[in-house]
């Protein structure tokens, strides 16, 4: 197939392409019509930042498995480019994967075609490998200077898929705090709230459970305060050791723990499970701390479908854990105005009543809203 026909086989087929908004659906969409023009088959898109490799053959090939980490893959699209048309020969080389021009092969066995797909700045946007349907490794007539000129339109496609997930994500990201900031502004208990903060946290995630852990300063311990899920219940007010488990090491270490195989984690605390013949099996875990001060851990356990927590979790679950870390820090904060001030001065026990409110207070001013 000429040059001139594979443009415009492809500009027919641009209106779909473009509307497709995920990446590997776009990955998906490309291979499939790589095959039908060329008949080759794609091995796999390898996109640099990420852990995935859009594979779409029953095996991956020794080349990809030999790589070690994403330098590999960005030193390969260098020598790619620098290959004839844009495209190198993905080969074996003391083990490791390299891509060579057709008079650099020798007598070494080509595994496939290699192909960078750059973005206008010049920047990696992905790794396109091919190789024929037939058994047998490419011969050097393969390269076809098709490719060359291919590459900056299907890197168009992967970036347009590219951006869209980007900004679907953001705005996921962003109506998932709006709603997470519209309860911190409306419901005034903290029981009430917590559970309401996690049960969203838990949509958001597709996990199977999601609870919030307080820090008992006094007793070095962890109480289960809020809990979603079908363990609920009997976890509420379930207290351990705050050094033990998975929980004790994020607040320890004050950074997020992301754990997608928890029966082999030596932190994990499987006292639990035990008691109530649950399976946990992963666990996201954020600490909260506000300031100095350690307030807790919240934690989404199970990812549904047998699938992993991973990056984009991550940062989902620490920003909501800043907002829950301040909620709880600002209820114990109240706590001890309601304390100190309205018991002692009013003998009050609770806002309702309340004849004198602290009209500078906010706590005050939002229960005198919510009235």
């Amino acid at each position: 197939m000429s040059i001139a026909q594979s443009h415009d086989n492809l500009s027919l087929e641009l209106p779909d392409l473009l509307a497709i908004r995920t990446v590997n659906e776009q990955c998906t969409a490309i291979a499939d019509w790589l095959g039908r023009q060329y008949g080759v088959v794609v091995l796999g898109f390898l996109l640099p930042g990420s852990a995935a490799v859009h594979a779409y053959n029953c095996c991956q090939p020794p080349v990809l498995s030999a790589m070690d980490n994403p330098d590999d893959l960005l030193q390969l699209a260098g020598q790619a480019g620098e290959a004839e048309a844009g495209a190198g020969y993905l080969t074996l080389e003391d083990g490791k994967p390299v891509a060579v021009a057709s008079e650099a092969l020798g007598s070494r066995a080509p595994l496939g075609l290699i192909i960078p797909l750059r973005s206008q700045d010049d920047a990696i946007l992905g790794v396109l490998v091919v190789a024929p349907e037939e058994k047998s490794p490419p011969a050097a007539a393969t390269v076809d200077p098709a490719w060359g000129s291919l590459a900056p339109s299907l890197a168009a496609l992967l970036q347009n898929a590219v951006d869209h997930e980007h900004n679907e994500k953001k705005i996921r990201f962003l109506n998932l705090y709006q709603n997470v900031s519209s309860a911190l502004s409306y419901i005034g208990d903290l029981q009430e709230l917590l559970t309401t903060i996690i049960s969203i946290v838990s949509a958001e995630l597709l996990c199977e459970e999601c609870s919030v852990l307080l820090y008992d300063e006094e007793n070095r311990e962890f109480e289960f305060y809020s809990v979603v899920g079908e363990a609920g219940a009997a976890l509420e007010k379930k207290r351990f050791p705050a050094d033990r488990g998975i929980a004790g090491r994020a607040l320890r270490e004050r950074t997020t723990q992301v754990v997608n195989d928890v029966q082999s984690d030596p932190d994990f605390y499987g006292s639990i499970d035990e008691d109530l013949t649950f399976k946990t099996r992963s666990l996201l875990v954020a600490p909260l701390v506000s300031g100095d001060e350690l307030v807790g851990v919240i934690n989404a356990v199970n990812k549904l479908d047998n699938k992993l927590f991973d990056l984009e979790d991550d940062q989902i679950l620490s920003a909501i854990a800043d907002e829950v870390a301040m909620a709880v820090k600002n209820a114990k904060l109240f706590d001890f105005v309601v304390n100190s001030y309205c018991k002692i001065r009013q003998g009050h026990h609770s806002c309702k009543g309340c004849q004198r409110p602290l009209k500078s207070w906010t706590p005050c001013v939002k229960y005198l809203n919510l009235n």
